[in-house]
């Protein structure tokens, strides 16, 4: 006697399918060599493009006064650790620009299955960026957000 199991549509198929799009979503898009971290949020590819990560804004290197601002190096430096000399895939985001309006690439950024974005949040390290699109990750990263501020981490510090 053979058996067939049949999802319900009481959500355990939608809790499975958002599963298996979690699972796999580091195994797609394209892969690419990181060959130099710019600062916290942005990377410049083996092959000369550039990438600014989606739904986040770490501190730049010098304010508009010309001066360092804080955690700025700190959130390099992650980053660097993170992804320097590695390959990535590069995942662009449901409903989001191609690219920023200095035509860098505008991606979620995997190594391996570690979602790069949502490391630099929780970290501390970078803030959630408002007014991007409506792609879901947006909201995951605003709760990472929240939870490094509640543990005050990186930029939450005081």
């Amino acid at each position: 006697m053979h058996t067939r199991y049949r999802l319900r549509s009481s959500g355990c198929g939608q809790r499975l399918a958002a599963w298996l799009w979690r699972w796999l979503e580091p195994f797609w898009g394209e892969k690419a060599l990181v060959a130099r971290v710019l600062d916290g949020d942005s990377i410049r590819l083996a092959d000369g493009r550039e990438v600014r990560y989606l739904g986040l804004d770490a501190p730049e290197r010098y304010g508009p006064d010309g001066r360092p601002m804080p955690w700025a190096e700190a959130a390099r430096a992650a980053n660097a650790r993170l992804v320097e000399g590695q390959y990535v895939r590069l995942v662009r985001g449901e409903g989001e620009p191609d690219r920023d309006v200095y035509g860098r690439l505008l991606r979620h950024v995997y190594r391996g299955r570690l979602w790069v974005n949502g490391r630099l949040v929780a970290m501390g390290l970078a803030r959630v960026r408002q007014g991007e699109g409506a792609d879901p990750r947006l909201a995951h990263l605003q709760r990472l957000e929240a939870e490094a501020r509640r543990r005050k981490r990186g930029l939450w510090r005081g």
